[in-house]
C-alpha cells in the first residue's frame, strides 16, 4: 500500500514538473519601424523583398498585394500582432498599409 502511494505521488511530482515550461510561439515577420521605413513607393519587388523578407501571404488572386503578418503568443498569455501590406502596380511599390497598433502594445514591457 505505501508503496503504491509513494509511487503515485512520484509520479504526481513528475508530471506536474513538464507542464511548469511554456514556450513562445512566433510566426511571421517582425517588421521593425526601421525596416519598414526604409521601403518607399517606387521601389521595385526584390529591393522590398531584400529589406522585409518573404512576405508570409502572397495571394494567388492579387499578386499585387504582399502581406507581412507577425504573432507572438507569450507564455504569459499576452499575444502581439502586427501587419504590413505592400501594394505594387506595374512591379513597383505603390502604397503601404500598416495595421494600427493598441496602446498597450506600444507600452514599454
Amino acid at each position: 500500500m505505501i508503496k503504491h502511494l509513494i509511487s503515485l505521488t512520484l509520479a504526481s511530482v513528475l508530471l506536474n514538473g513538464c507542464s511548469l515550461y511554456k514556450m513562445e510561439i512566433q510566426q511571421g515577420n517582425k517588421i521593425t519601424a526601421e525596416e519598414l521605413a526604409m521601403v518607399r513607393p517606387g521601389m521595385g519587388a526584390e529591393q522590398v523583398q531584400a529589406i522585409l523578407g518573404t512576405p508570409l501571404l502572397v495571394d494567388d488572386f492579387h499578386k499585387n498585394r504582399w502581406d507581412y503578418v507577425f504573432y507572438l503568443k507569450r507564455p504569459s498569455g499576452a499575444i502581439e500582432r502586427n501587419g504590413v501590406t505592400v501594394f505594387f502596380q506595374n512591379g513597383v511599390v505603390r502604397e503601404i498599409r500598416q495595421d494600427p497598433q493598441p496602446e498597450a502594445a506600444n507600452a514599454p514591457k
